[in-house]
C-alpha cells in the first residue's frame, strides 16, 4: 500500500496482560487476546492493506496470533513482544503505548523502512478500512489525525505519521503524559502536532470518517454505532473538513 508513491507499515499495539496499568476495566489476558485475534484477522482480510507489525509490550506469546497469518501467502506481518509496560501502574497506558511505538521505531525493519507509519490500537477493527487507507493515498502529510477539544486533544486510537514526526515530534512527548495529573496520550498527541506545524509540518484529517469497532479498554463498552449516528458521524466530518480547507 502506497501513499502518493509513498510506502505504508500499519502499526498495531498492544497489551495482552495489562497487570495494574491505570484505567483499564477489561484486564483478562484472555479475552484481551480474543481482541487482538479479531482485529488483526480484520486487517489480514483487508485487500491490498500495507505491511503489518504488531508490537505487544506485555513479553506475551504471540503464537496464537502468528499462526492467523500462515495462511495469508504473500503478506508481510511481524510481530514483537516485549517487556516494557513497568510504567503503566505508575503513568498510564497512554504511557507505555507510546513505548510501544518508540520500540518498534527502534526495533521494526518494516516501521524503520517505511514512509508512513498508520499507528492502530491492536484490538480495534476498523469497518471501512480499505476507504480510510485508499483516501490517505490521495494526501501529502507528516501527520494525519483527528483533533478535537479546541485542538488540546487528539485521537490516538487511529492516525497515520511520517517517521520522521514519530522521532522528532511525538516521542519527545512521552515525559508529559501522566494519567494521575490527567495528561493523556491524546494530549501529548495534540501538543505534537501544533508544535510540527509552528515548523511548517503538514497535518491533515482523515479524509472520510473512520468506523472504529471494538470493546474500550479503558470501561470495558462495547464501540459501535447505529446506521443513523454512523451516517450522523460521517456527514460531521465532511463539514469539519470542510471548515478546515476553507
Amino acid at each position: 500500500m502506497h501513499a502518493r508513491g509513498r510506502s505504508v507499515t500499519l502499526l498495531l499495539t498492544a497489551t495482552i496482560d495489562p497487570g495494574a496499568t491505570l484505567t483499564v476495566a477489561r484486564r483478562e489476558p484472555l479475552l484481551r487476546l480474543e481482541d487482538y485475534r479479531s482485529a488483526l484477522e480484520s486487517w489480514l482480510s483487508v485487500e491490498t492493506a500495507p505491511k503489518i507489525v504488531f508490537c505487544e509490550n506485555s513479553g506475551y506469546d504471540l503464537a496464537p496470533l502468528q499462526r492467523l497469518v500462515t495462511p495469508c501467502a504473500g503478506r508481510e506481518v511481524e510481530f514483537i513482544s516485549f517487556s516494557g509496560n513497568q510504567h503503566g501502574a505508575t503513568r498510564g497506558k497512554g504511557y507505555a503505548e507510546l513505548g510501544i511505538i518508540q520500540h518498534a521505531m527502534e526495533k521494526s525493519e518494516l516501521v524503520s523502512n517505511s514512509d508512513i507509519v498508520v499507528k492502530c490500537t491492536g484490538r480495534l477493527i476498523v469497518r471501512n478500512a480499505l476507504g480510510v487507507l485508499r483516501s490517505m493515498a490521495s494526501c501529502d502529510f507528516d501527520i494525519m489525525c483527528t483533533l478535537k477539544r479546541n485542538l488540546t486533544f487528539a485521537d490516538s486510537r487511529l492516525f497515520a505519521a511520517t517517521p520522521e514526526f514519530i522521532r522528532h515530534y511525538l516521542l519527545p512527548r512521552a515525559g508529559t503524559i501522566d494519567e494521575n495529573a490527567g495528561v493523556h496520550f491524546e494530549h501529548a498527541l495534540a501538543c505534537a502536532t501544533a508544535t510540527a506545524l509552528a515548523d511548517r509540518k503538514s497535518w491533515r484529517p482523515f479524509p472520510i470518517f473512520p468506523r472504529m469497532e471494538g470493546i474500550s479498554g479503558s470501561d470495558g463498552l462495547v464501540m459501535t454505532n447505529s446506521a443513523v449516528k454512523s451516517a450522523a458521524k460521517r456527514v460531521y466530518h465532511q463539514l469539519r473538513n470542510f471548515v478546515y480547507q476553507h
